[in-house]
């Protein structure tokens, strides 16, 4: 019992949400081997987001009947007694998480030099259900918090500003990365408190498959022209979600935008209302189907990001000149900051019967529409196949490629920085960065990621003084996932 209300007690003095992560807004199955939602679970895939807190790395629980642990790590988790207090607190109404997230990555070829470098999180958090413990029907109370620690390869050794390290974050320490609650009117799902845009809106249990951050937490592009809050850092929001049917549904949120509350030493922990600088606005429409609906399910998402605040030019100074060759900060833009996404997720091929076991297409796209920012759009796609060799049905193998194409403004800033250092020409416009990995379900609640990453044209965002091209490079690197509830059985 000690063990369990101590994690309550971090969770409540932690508190917030992915990228990704990420609260376990679970817009996913409580399964990593089942891509899709699962069928067994009761819950509309319209409904899904609404019922659970986003999906910011692959869950490992084992649920179905080709993926059941062996024998002996079952009675484990049966029979002791953390898992036994955890289970009898999750029917009196508090769901209790405790997860580490951990990267290791490193370069022996490319990049301005060899490196490596780790970094990771371990995230408490409390979903805890009114109506169990008050009666208060349809009421959940969303709790979560982390501490960030380590280092950059990318920024570090290579100079590029697309992190290989999904668990890295520029701000150090403890953060209340979500705190609020939402009610389940039947249809209309309603969401009022701190949350991060990413956790809600173009968001898939696909995209943390991967240890890149061009994927995990979410699809890149949004988080560096619009703004929007991602994992760990979140505002004041109001989210509505509606569900057509049983497989459509359309949501809206608004989020205050405070870049301010990104810095270091607030911690999560400024809730300040009225001193942002501008509004957030997501809209999307979604359809989603599970292997309970049909054999091949699938999941298609499109939405519009708006924000206010128009950001910065990536060029001009305030007299319109080049803001590197004036020594003079880059201008504030009027307008908004406005992009366009689109996700899919398709289930082509899978094992015969009710195996789960299966190989799955995905494809993401951003696109901006609004004030010039660092990217004009960002496209990605692959597949994660589920269920490898023979009894390794959790077990995955993750492909990954990705097209970040940057702004005309953005290459002749980078290209004006070169120049003062001593350098000629300009950096590539386009940033591929491909990404394969095994996914190794080690027991539920434990994932093991070794991953091989290759950068071609690197942008030396963090290597301002760099004269010459970044040369494209190798990393490396290991993800260790360990979601403590699901290793007790909780």
């Amino acid at each position: 019992m000690s063990i369990a209300i101590a994690i309550a007690l971090t969770a409540a003095a932690q508190s917030e949400p992915s990228q990704a992560q990420p609260f376990r807004a679970i817009t996913a199955p409580t399964d990593a081997a089942v891509p899709m939602p699962d069928p067994d679970d009761g819950v509309a895939p319209s409904k899904r987001d609404a019922r659970h807190p986003p999906v910011f790395y692959p869950n490992t629980e084992q649920g179905t009947a080709d993926q059941r642990a062996p024998s002996g790590i079952a009675s484990f988790q049966r029979d002791n007694p953390i898992g036994k207090e955890l289970r009898a607190l999750k029917a009196a109404g508090v769901d209790l998480m405790l997860d580490f997230v951990g990267n290791v990555a490193a370069n022996p070829v490319g990049g301005i030099r060899q490196g490596s470098a780790e970094s990771h999180w371990v995230s408490t958090a409390a979903d805890i259900d009114l109506e169990k413990l008050i009666g208060l029907s349809d009421t959940k109370v969303h709790i979560q918090g982390a501490w960030f620690s380590g280092d950059s390869l990318g920024r570090d050794s290579i100079g590029n500003s697309i992190s290989f390290q999904q668990t890295w974050r520029p701000v150090a320490g403890p953060r209340l990365t979500q705190f609020n609650i939402e009610h389940d009117f039947g249809k209309l799902n309603v969401l009022v408190g701190r949350a991060a845009v990413n956790s809600y809106f173009n968001n898939s249990p696909f995209n943390c498959v991967f240890m890149s951050n061009t994927s995990c937490l979410t699809a890149y592009g949004g988080i560096s022209d619009i703004g929007i809050t991602a994992f760990p850092n979140s505002s004041w929001t109001a989210k509505a979600r509606y569900a057509i049917n049983k497989r459509w549904y359309v949501q809206t949120g608004v989020f205050e935008y405070d870049n301010d509350l990104n810095l270091k030493g607030k911690g999560g922990l400024d809730f300040s209302l009225g001193k942002g600088t501008g509004v957030l606005i997501a809209n999307e429409v979604g359809y989603q189907t599970t292997f309970a609906d049909e054999r091949l399910p699938r999941r298609y998402k499109a939405g519009v990001y708006i924000n206010t605040d128009g950001g910065q030019s990536p060029y001009y100074d305030r007299n319109g000149a080049s803001a590197v060759v004036s020594g003079l900060p880059r201008v504030a833009q009027e307008g908004n900051r406005v992009g366009l996404y689109a996700m899919a997720d398709q289930t082509i091929q899978r094992a015969a019967g009710k195996s789960t076991r299966n190989l799955a297409l995905f494809g993401r796209i951003f696109y901006n529409v609004g004030n010039v920012a660092q990217l004009d759009w960002f496209a990605s796609a692959g597949f994660v196949k589920t269920g490898t060799f023979k009894r390794r049905d959790a077990d995955t193998i993750g492909f990954l490629v990705s097209n970040t194409h940057f702004s005309n403004q953005q290459i002749s800033y980078l290209r004006d920085l070169r120049t003062k250092a001593g350098g000629t020409g300009s950096p590539k416009s386009n940033e591929i960065i491909g990404e394969i990995n095994y996914g190794f379900a080690a027991m539920p609640g434990m994932r093991i990621l070794p991953n091989i990453q290759y950068v071609i044209n690197p942008d030396p965002i963090f290597a301002p003084t760099r004269k010459t091209d970044i040369p494209s490079a190798i990393v490396l690197g290991l993800r260790l996932d360990v979601l403590f509830a699901q290793v007790f059985g909780g």
